[in-house]
């Protein structure tokens, strides 16, 4: 799957691009080329490769993986993405209330939305005309990857924004426009109804041709997190943490994947993130890029969070990354010398072009050998899950009661730390300390934000590290609605009165 699924059927991209604008009240797709489109097997194929397309690889050159490191790697305390030039990044860093503009914003609803488009109209063709798939598995595969695509991508909206518009059939233009913002609770209703179903019907496993498609604990391990995330506290505002107790239901499904034996904790941090397909048994959840095909299935999120010095200090192209987004102080000081994670993940001296550079950026995706034949066309796949967070998730679960047991997390803390090369002295962990051990683990994966939005303490841990980081202030007052993102202005006036804005934009 990684040199195809996501090259979808010329005619079918067209037919989506020339029907639709960047609304979402300009979504839906004429009737006649819809019944002409699915009349093969393989039409049905090109449909799901195209809503895997736009859920994973957006409605551009940027992705979700591009997504997390603009919108929750930026955002969170890990950088001090300040800088002297216009960077829409450094509105996303300083919490400027004035971003409803903001392009990586309106990426991430567009991308959702065309993703969520195409889910629900290849449902309904497969209630319709699915009988053309005459292998009953493979039919009920389709669906499943559809729903879980589906909850994935509402469930990514309700994280960057709150309550959004739910839309689950297709429809015209002027009915989408009298859809306005659902509450989250009634979203989440969908997101899980859809995993749940899509558990039932998705396999274990793929052969490496197929590697990237959603699997039954793949959807295990986002509906663990969505039942995390449910469960964690309100901070007052109406965004994806509702202060439920679910923790017990987060930790089966995420047991569920442990005990399947389909995935292991790997013993090299390193190998981790060079390691592709099926031989890395870290991989849960994964979205597949290759280089150098020309066909477009090559990836850039490694030049997100980059800096142009270090690439040139790898004897490579100009990737565009003009600007460094430097790691905080404050982060880089938790790493001991000998840490493997900060080895692997963190550039703190290079030199390019004869000159001597110490700002401190990450590389730990950065692989000059699977670099293609432009900024565009990196091969390096990104893990959207991987093991360890399985593992250190079913810790948090434990230490909210959720199930296990205080030595279980203590293990997974020894095991963590002994493969970082750093002593494994863990005793009566803390939520505090597991929290932040998982910043120092899965740091430039997309995760920082996330994890404090569910933490509890996100006002608090953010405002003392602006405390002691923006020696510059650069960064704007950050309070209970700096936690969701503006609905994005486009949306807002597309539809006068339809939708309310966020409180503090």
């Amino acid at each position: 799957m990684k040199k195809y699924i996501y090259l979808v059927a010329n005619i079918f991209i067209l037919f989506v691009l020339a029907s639709c604008d960047e609304e979402l009240n300009q979504l839906p797709l004429s009737q006649g080329t819809t019944e002409n489109f699915y009349s093969t097997p393989n039409d049905f194929i090109q449909a799901r490769n195209g809503v895997y397309s736009f859920a994973f690889h957006g409605a551009n050159e940027y992705g979700y993986a591009n997504r997390v490191l603009n919108l929750s790697e930026t955002r969170s305390d890990n950088l001090y993405a300040t800088t002297t030039a216009s960077r829409e990044w450094e509105g996303i860093n300083s919490f400027y209330t004035s971003i409803a503009s903001n392009s990586y914003l309106k990426e991430a609803y567009v991308s959702n939305y065309k993703a969520i488009y195409l889910a629900n109209q290849l449902l309904e063709k497969i209630d319709q005309k699915g009988s053309i798939i005459t292998n009953t598995t493979d039919r009920a595969t389709m669906a499943a990857e559809a729903r879980f695509l589906r909850a994935f991508c509402y469930f990514d909206l309700i994280r960057w924004f709150g309550s959004v518009p739910l839309i689950d059939k297709t429809m015209s233009a002027q009915e989408a426009a009298k859809i306005g913002r659902t509450p989250v609770k009634d979203v989440y209703t969908l997101i899980i109804s859809d995993l749940e179903k899509a558990i039932a019907d998705l396999p274990a496993s793929y052969a490496a041709a197929d590697y990237g498609r959603a699997t039954k604990y793949a959807a295990k391990g986002i509906l663990g997190l969505v039942y995390m995330t449910r469960s964690s506290p309100t901070y007052g505002i109406d965004g994806s943490t509702l202060g439920l107790n679910e923790w017990d239901k987060a930790y089966q499904q995420l047991l569920d994947i442990k005990n399947s034996g389909l995935y292991a904790f790997g013993t090299d941090y390193a190998a981790i993130f060079t390691v592709e397909g099926l031989a890395n048994k870290e991989n849960v959840l994964t979205i597949p890029y290759t280089q150098g095909t020309g066909n477009g299935v090559g990836g850039n999120f490694v030049i997100e969070v980059g800096y142009e010095p270090y690439f040139t200090s790898l004897g490579l192209a100009q990737q565009g990354s003009l600007e460094a987004r430097p790691i905080s102080n404050e982060f880089l000081n938790k790493f001991s010398s000998v840490d493997k994670r900060k080895i692997q993940g963190i550039a703190t001296s290079y030199t390019a072009s004869n000159v001597a550079y110490t700002l401190p950026v990450f590389k730990k995706y950065i692989d000059k050998t699977r670099y293609g034949l432009s900024r565009t066309d990196w091969g390096v796949d990104f893990m959207v899950m991987r093991y360890t967070d399985i593992l250190m998730m079913m810790a948090e679960c434990t230490l909210h009661g959720g199930g296990g047991t205080q030595a279980d997390v203590d293990a997974i803390m020894n095991q963590v730390r002994t493969r970082a090369g750093i002593p494994a002295n863990a005793l009566n962990t803390t939520l505090d300390q597991l929290f932040d051990e998982r910043r120092k683990e899965f740091f430039s994966e997309g995760t920082r934000w996330f994890d404090l939005i569910r933490s509890g303490n996100a006002l608090t841990i953010m405002n003392a590290w602006k405390a002691t980081e923006d020696i510059n202030n650069k960064i704007l007052t950050i309070d209970k609605n700096s936690l969701l993102y503006p609905i994005p202005l486009q949306e807002i006036l597309a539809a006068p009165g339809l939708y309310t804005q966020n409180p503090g934009y």
